[in-house]
């Protein structure tokens, strides 16, 4: 095997093998695909990330991949950081059946030597999958140092039987008020829910999708896509390329065939990921998320492909955890080698606890802020 690192501008000459090795991965991660990952980096991200990859020199496959960035984990302590943030909340590498951690450790190798530095984080890295068990592994066997963040569960749920018995868990009263919520909703015009899954059809509704976003609180905050060229950009390109190759469902409630509420899924391998939700707050008495979201669950528990679908949601969000009551489980995975790696670990671990604290705090202090403006009084 061999180690390869290109960037966003050199990826046409690996793109083939890189989508092979995206449409294989034994864990799929739609934030790492080319159709997704390259808009990104055009529009969105102004720092250096170079594309990590091992590369088999029997046949040119690709059998692992990740997009690196060296940046700071907390505060002080640098190191070689796994892509994954906002608009991508996954950071699990694309790893090809067959591969096993000697793969994995090659790719952190490689992920190390590109920023310089003896340490590597995985952030959102999902911990029930082959992958986290390989970065156990890895430090099973000693030369790498491996510490992970507490486990945090964010809303999912899965398919089949257990999905229809999780579809089935929401409680009777909240269950009837979200029927009735509906039925006042239709006496205000015709109510109609969509799924749909044609590129046309999902480009054409995504713009429809931006336009109620920007209405919204996103819009009044400067969050929304259309709030930034770039942020738009990024999010036309990778849609259209991704629904050009069945990888975008949108789900959406109408009245009187206007959206009220619209949910964007991502699709990739045997699962799914709710990628943005929108709704007309002016209809917020009439729960149109909550619709919208509960509908789409419908429409995955029908999809004979799905094994699951995660949120990608904060943990515990008010709206869609009670509504899907399947857990996903993440964490960051750090790792360190060479020296003094039991030290460098600690102190990496520590910087980025006081970060993460520093800005729980500031959002906390932001939230009181915007509740002074809301209610002066």
């Amino acid at each position: 095997m061999t180690a390869v690192t290109f960037s966003a501008e050199q990826a046409g000459e690996h793109r083939a093998a890189w989508e092979a090795l995206a449409d294989a991965a034994v864990e799929p991660n739609p934030f790492f695909r080319p159709d997704f990952l390259l808009p990104y980096l055009q529009h969105m991200e102004r720092r250096k990330v170079a594309i990590c990859a091992v590369r088999n020199n029997r046949d040119g496959t690709f059998v692992a991949l990740a997009p690196v960035a060296r940046r700071r984990l907390g505060l002080l302590v640098p190191g070689a950081t796994v892509h994954a943030g906002e608009y991508g909340p996954l950071g699990t590498p694309l790893i090809a059946p067959g591969a096993d951690s000697h793969t994995l450790a090659l790719l952190l190798d490689t992920a190390v030597a590109h920023a310089g530095t003896g340490l590597v984080a995985l952030p959102y890295q999902r911990t029930d999958g082959p992958v986290y068990d390989m970065l156990l592994d890895i430090g099973a066997t000693g030369s790498w140092r491996v510490a992970r963040e507490t486990i945090s569960l964010r809303a999912g749920h899965a398919t089949g039987q257990t999905g229809q018995e999780q579809y089935g868990l929401l409680g009777t009263r909240r269950r009837k008020e979200i029927g009735r919520q509906l039925r006042r909703l239709s006496e205000t015009g015709t109510t109609a829910f969509d799924s749909l899954n044609a590129a046309d059809d999902v480009c054409a509704a995504f713009e429809s999708f931006l336009t109620l976003e920007a209405q919204g609180w996103k819009g009044r905050r400067g969050t929304a896509l259309t709030c930034d060229p770039g942020r738009q950009a990024f999010a036309r390109a990778f849609i259209r390329d991704m629904a050009e190759t069945g990888r975008v469902r949108i789900d959406q409630l109408t009245v009187d065939e206007i959206p009220v509420a619209m949910m964007i899924m991502l699709r990739d391998g045997h699962r799914a990921w709710s990628w943005k939700i929108a709704y007309d707050e002016k209809l917020s008495r009439f729960s149109p998320g909550a619709q919208v979201t509960r509908y789409t669950m419908r429409q995955d528990l029908e999809e004979p492909e799905l094994a699951e679908a995660d949120s990608l949601a904060v943990p515990d969000h008010p709206m869609i955890t009670p509504l899907w009551r399947g857990q996903v489980p993440y964490t960051t995975v750090v790792l360190t080698r060479g020296g003094f790696a039991g030290a460098r670990l600690s102190l990496a671990q520590a910087d980025h606890a006081v970060t993460r604290g520093l800005r729980m705090l500031a959002k906390s202090a932001l939230r009181r802020a915007r509740a002074n403006r809301e209610d002066p009084a």
